[in-house]
């Protein structure tokens, strides 16, 4: 893969790549082995605010991260303590995905992938670096909403109002508070209590299993931006209707933001849950969309975890997560597990 790529750099030209990463709309840097920048566009300093005289060749992550310590990007503490965490998580050259918000309150999705040889030996990093302030703060509006929305269902029962018109207005609360308004899923807040629930039957029943499946939509963003967003809602609804058909009464599947998902699998184990996610991979394969919509073929990267007794249900998210990336390394339009399951 590495040489077919070298092969069609070499016919388009270094100048004209060099150009053309320069247009793109994100930041993005290039270190080698020795964590030293050998490549950085326009976009990469403007998200980071990094001046021009710090920007020179032979920079280094270490000169950096010093930088941004010293000017507080870190938070309060040492600044020398700081610097050397984060040099030391970076020698490790593992993939990563996060935001993070900086001091002036910009958010940022960092997307961080280790570069290798033909022979597979770790040669460098490439970081790509997204401005995500807009989308972040329309979560967190959100949020505030389904917050206020639970806070009104709450008020309504602890009043117990005896009147029809009153609990009709329960129930609409209640569904709002619960039920994402685009796919009729649960939502994220109504999971961690319903997740909780199944993960304490499964503490006091070791034979109850409960399976956890996370997905998203491959490449959904270029939907979005070659479509509009109404063309992404038509797809989360279909992803939603689908979801709605194929899961039984007592699963709980949830979408967790944007074109995440989760879908928790009482009694199944990993290998019945794998089973379910290569068939819900099947069909979302399947979808016929229609309209402005039509031909685009959409499919799925997802990752499938078995609760472990003791296990917190961040961390089993957390697995299921890392299965999740695994898949889209590995291509997209695939399922993975954590731990992987034997063939």
């Amino acid at each position: 893969m590495l040489s077919e790529t070298s092969e069609r750099a070499t016919r388009v030209g270094l100048t004209d790549l060099l150009r053309a990463m320069q247009y793109l709309p994100v930041g993005m840097s290039i270190m080698d082995r020795d964590l030293l920048f050998r490549f950085w566009n326009d976009s990469f300093c403007q998200c980071l605010d990094f001046p021009d005289s710090l920007m020179q060749e032979g920079v280094s992550l270490e000169d950096l991260f010093r930088f941004n310590a010293r000017r507080g990007e870190f938070g309060p503490g040492d600044p020398d303590a700081q610097v050397r965490e984060r040099i030391g998580l970076a020698r490790q050259f593992v993939a990563h995905r996060f935001r993070r918000t900086r001091a002036n309150g910009t958010v940022l999705q960092v997307t961080g992938r280790p570069m290798s040889d033909d022979a597979g030996r770790v040669v460098g990093f490439v970081t790509i670096y997204e401005d995500v302030t807009t989308e972040a703060r329309q979560q967190q509006e959100l949020e505030q909403a389904h917050r206020k929305l639970l806070s009104a269902y709450e008020d309504l029962r602890r009043a117990q109002l005896d009147n029809s018109a009153l609990e009709k207005d329960r129930s609409k609360y209640y569904q709002l508070a619960v039920r994402d308004a685009v796919t009729g899923l649960y939502t994220r807040h109504y999971m961690e209590d319903a997740a909780a629930r199944l993960l304490e039957q499964h503490e006091r029943d070791h034979a109850e299993r409960l399976g956890l499946l996370v997905f998203d939509v491959d490449r959904f963003k270029s939907i979005n931006d070659n479509h509009g967003h109404l063309a992404g809602d038509t797809v989360l609804q279909r992803i939603g209707e689908l979801l709605n058909s194929h899961t039984r009464r007592i699963d709980i599947a949830v979408r967790n933001g944007g074109d995440e998902f989760a879908i928790f699998l009482p009694k199944l184990d990993l290998r019945l849950s794998l089973q379910f996610a290569e068939r819900l991979r099947g069909e979302v394969r399947a979808l016929r969309l229609g309209g402005e919509l039509d031909g685009i073929a959409l499919s799925i990267s997802a990752g499938v975890a078995e609760h472990q007794l003791g296990e917190s249900l961040g961390d089993l998210l957390q697995r299921a997560d890392a299965a999740l990336y695994a898949a889209k390394r590995g291509g997209r339009d695939r399922v993975c597990s954590f731990p992987a399951h034997p063939a």
